[in-house]
C-alpha cells in the first residue's frame, strides 16, 4: 500500500485533539470563543489531566470537555454583566493598524492569486473611486457614525467590549474611515498594476513600515509572568497576587494590548488601588461587582479603604514587578506604574481604629452628655473636647490649648484658629496651622454660648486650668480621662483613644468626597500645597465660607445627638 501522509496523520490528530503534553503530563486545552475574550482573556481553557499516559488522557477528555462548556456558559453569563470599558486613543490606533495590515495582506493575496476578471475590472475601479471619495467626504464633514457596525466587528475580533462614550471610540471610527480610504486607493493601484503604492496617511504608512510584533494582552502578561515566576512562589504568595490580577483585568481589560499602555493607564490603576475598600472580596454588598463598580459603591457607602502599606507593599509592588518583567521582555517600552507610591499622611504612632457607630452611641450615651443639663457638669473640656474631636478632627493638644481668642468671626463665619500661642501653645506641623469653622452641630449644642461665658469671665484659656506637660505637650490629662471612660464603658478595639475620633473624621471626609482633596486637607490640618502662612485663611487658600460649606458635609449617619441641642445660640461678644 502506498504511503499517504494525509491519511496517516489524521488518526494521530484525532487521538490528541484538544490534548497537549507539557513536561511529560497531559492537559486538556481548548480555545474560548472570541466573543468571550473580554471576560476570560485570550488564553485557552486548560485543565490538568494528571496523567502521563495518552490512553488515560483520552478517557478523561470527555469529562474535561464538559468542564470546558460549563466554563463557556459561565463566561457568557458574566459577559452580559461586563461593563464596557473605556478605549484609549493609543489603543484605537493599534487596533485599527492591525486591522489595516490584515486587510492590506488580503488585498495582496487576492490580486496575486485571485485576480479580478476582465469583465469585472471597470466595476472594481469605479467601486474603489467611489469608496475613496465617500471616505474623504465623511472625514471632511465628520460624518463617521455609519462606520459603527464595522467598529463593532473589529472590536469583537479583538475581544474587546468598549464604552462608545470614551474618547478612543470616536478616534477608532475616524481611523476606520481613514483606513478604508487608503485601502480603496491601494486596491485601485493594484488593479492598475501598481504594486508599489504606499499610503499617504502617516498612521498606516507607519504601520506598514514597522517591523511585525505579536499582539500581547494583559491576560497574556499575567499568564506568562506567572509561568516564569509562580513555580518559586509559596501558595500564599500566589494567592496574594490574585487581587492584583483581578484589578488589572477589571480596570484595563484582559484583552487590552500591553504595548498600548501609557502612564495615564498607570495612574488610573494607582488611583483605583488607593480607593479600594478594605476586605473587597469579603464585603457582602460588593459581591459580584467589578473592581471599578466596587470602588464606586464603597465610596458611596463610606466604607474604609486600604492603607498606604497595602497600596504600596501589595498591589503596586505586584503590578510594578509584572510590568517591569514586561519591559525586560520587550513587551513594553516603559513601566506605566514606576515610582507611583502612596504617601502615608498618618504617623505610624497615630494609627488606630475609628469608633463604630455603636461605640459612638455608647460613648455619648451617658454622662457628661446624657442626660443633658442646661449647664454640663464637670470639666467643660470633658464635655466639649470629644465633640470637637468628632466633628472637626482636631488633635487632643489642639483642643486642650485653645484660647478664648482663638474662637472668632471671619467674613461672618464663626471659626476656631489652630495656631501657636503666647502660653506655649503649638501646632504639630506647619500644615496643622489652620482656620476651622465651628460645625453646625456644635453651634446647635450651645458651644458659642460657652465661649461667650468664658469671654465674660475674662478667661484666657477656653478650657480653664489646662496646662502643657514638661515636654510642652497639651492634653495629657484629657487623653487619660477619656481612656478611663472607654474602659468604664467597655468600649474596646485596636488602640482606641481620643485620636480615634480623628480617624472617624477622615472617614467622613471620604464619605463626603473630600478625603485627600486640598480642602479636606485644610480642614484636617494635613500637609498641602500652595498656601502661605499669613492672612485669615491660615494658608489653606479657602475662604471661611467655603470651609464652612465643606465642613457642614461631615455627618454621622446613625448617631443622633439632637438631645444635646439647646434653644438659643449665643455668639462670642467680640470677634478677633
Amino acid at each position: 500500500m502506498a504511503h499517504n501522509p494525509a491519511t496517516d496523520e489524521a488518526p494521530e490528530m484525532a487521538r490528541t485533539s484538544n490534548l497537549i503534553r507539557r513536561h511529560g503530563r497531559w492537559y486538556f486545552n481548548k480555545a474560548y470563543p472570541k466573543e468571550l475574550w473580554p471576560v476570560v482573556g485570550r488564553s485557552p481553557f486548560r485543565l490538568a489531566l494528571n496523567t502521563d499516559a495518552l490512553e488515560q488522557a483520552q478517557r478523561m477528555r470527555g469529562h474535561a470537555e464538559q468542564r470546558y462548556w460549563a466554563a463557556v456558559d459561565a463566561a457568557r453569563k458574566k459577559l452580559g454583566e461586563v461593563v464596557p470599558r473605556a478605549l484609549s486613543e493609543v489603543e484605537a490606533v493599534a487596533i485599527v493598524s492591525r486591522w489595516f495590515l490584515q486587510r492590506n495582506a488580503d488585498l495582496d493575496h487576492w490580486h496575486l492569486h485571485e485576480p479580478t476578471p476582465p469583465e469585472g475590472w471597470q466595476d472594481a475601479v469605479n467601486g474603489n473611486e467611489v469608496g475613496a471619495a465617500d471616505a474623504t467626504r465623511r472625514l471632511g464633514t465628520n460624518d463617521i457614525a455609519a462606520y459603527a457596525p464595522l467598529a463593532a466587528r473589529v472590536l469583537e475580533a479583538e475581544g474587546i467590549k468598549v464604552d462608545p462614550a470614551s474618547s478612543g471610540y470616536r478616534t477608532l471610527l475616524q481611523l476606520l474611515v481613514r483606513a478604508n480610504k487608503e485601502l480603496s486607493r491601494i486596491d485601485l493601484a493594484r488593479l492598475q498594476g501598481d504594486f508599489g503604492y504606499r499610503p499617504s496617511d502617516p498612521v498606516f504608512l507607519s504601520a506598514l513600515n514597522a517591523p511585525p510584533t505579536p499582539r500581547r494582552t494583559v491576560g497574556d502578561l499575567i499568564d506568562a509572568y506567572e509561568r516564569e515566576k509562580a513555580p518559586s512562589w509559596a501558595p500564599s504568595t500566589k494567592a496574594a497576587h490574585g487581587p492584583a490580577w483581578r484589578l488589572l483585568k477589571d480596570v484595563l481589560g484582559s484583552s487590552r494590548d500591553v504595548a498600548t499602555l501609557t502612564r495615564d493607564d498607570g495612574r488610573r490603576l494607582f488611583d483605583t488601588v488607593k480607593a479600594l475598600p478594605k476586605g473587597l472580596g469579603k464585603v457582602k454588598s460588593l459581591t459580584g461587582l467589578t473592581v471599578p463598580q466596587a470602588v464606586e459603591r464603597a465610596a458611596r457607602d463610606g466604607l474604609p479603604v486600604i492603607g498606604p502599606k497595602t497600596v504600596n507593599g501589595s498591589y503596586m509592588a505586584f503590578l510594578s514587578a509584572a510590568f517591569g518583567w514586561a519591559v525586560k521582555e520587550q513587551w513594553l517600552s516603559a513601566n506605566p506604574v514606576a515610582g507611583l507610591t502612596a504617601v502615608d499622611a498618618v504617623d505610624a504612632a497615630d494609627k488606630r481604629d475609628p469608633f463604630t457607630v455603636d461605640q459612638l452611641r455608647t460613648i455619648f450615651g451617658a454622662a457628661p452628655w446624657s442626660p443633658r443639663d442646661p449647664e454640663p457638669r464637670g470639666k467643660p473640656l470633658h464635655f466639649w473636647g470629644p465633640l470637637l474631636a468628632l466633628f472637626h478632627g482636631m488633635r487632643r493638644g489642639e483642643i486642650a490649648q485653645l484660647a478664648v481668642a482663638d474662637v472668632t468671626a471671619v467674613d461672618g463665619v464663626t471659626v476656631m484658629l489652630v495656631r501657636p500661642g503666647q502660653d506655649g501653645q503649638r501646632v504639630k506641623t506647619k500644615g496643622s496651622r489652620r482656620m476651622v469653622p465651628v460645625h453646625p452641630e456644635l453651634q446647635r449644642m450651645g458651644f458659642l454660648t460657652f465661649v461667650a461665658q468664658q469671654q465674660r469671665a475674662g478667661s484666657h484659656q477656653l478650657f480653664s486650668g489646662e496646662e502643657p506637660n514638661s515636654r510642652g505637650q497639651w492634653g495629657d490629662g484629657f487623653s487619660d480621662w477619656f481612656t478611663r471612660l472607654l474602659v468604664a464603658r467597655s468600649v474596646s478595639g485596636k488602640r482606641l483613644g481620643l485620636h480615634s475620633f480623628r480617624h472617624n473624621f477622615e472617614d467622613r471626609l471620604r464619605a463626603a468626597g473630600l478625603r485627600g482633596s486640598d480642602i479636606g486637607k485644610a480642614l484636617a490640618g494635613r500637609a498641602r500645597q500652595g498656601g502661605s502662612d499669613s492672612g485669615d485663611t491660615y494658608g489653606s487658600g479657602y475662604a471661611a465660607t467655603q470651609l464652612a460649606e465643606a465642613l457642614a458635609l461631615i455627618e454621622y449617619p446613625g448617631l443622633d445627638l439632637s438631645r444635646l441641642h439647646v434653644g438659643t445660640v449665643e455668639a462670642p461678644q467680640r470677634p478677633f
